[in-house]
């Protein structure tokens, strides 16, 4: 709605805003690390903060941000 790209890095739980001339206009980083449930564990080790999916809402798309 803005022209901007939502980024979704989810290997890494960043989420970020980049402008269409490539300026990062503002970015999260999931800071809570878990680690992932068996069977998973045995393949992927230690803890992470991966981010499946996420979704930008409109400001006004949100009650309690007003």
């Amino acid at each position: 709605w803005n022209g901007n790209t939502f980024i979704c890095e989810s290997t890494f739980g960043r989420l970020f805003e980049v402008k269409p001339e490539g300026k990062t206009v503002w970015e999260y980083v999931i800071p809570d690390f878990a680690e992932y449930p068996a069977p998973l564990n045995e393949f992927i080790v230690g803890s992470h903060n991966s981010c499946f999916r996420a979704h930008r809402y409109k400001p006004e798309g949100v009650s309690w941000l007003r």
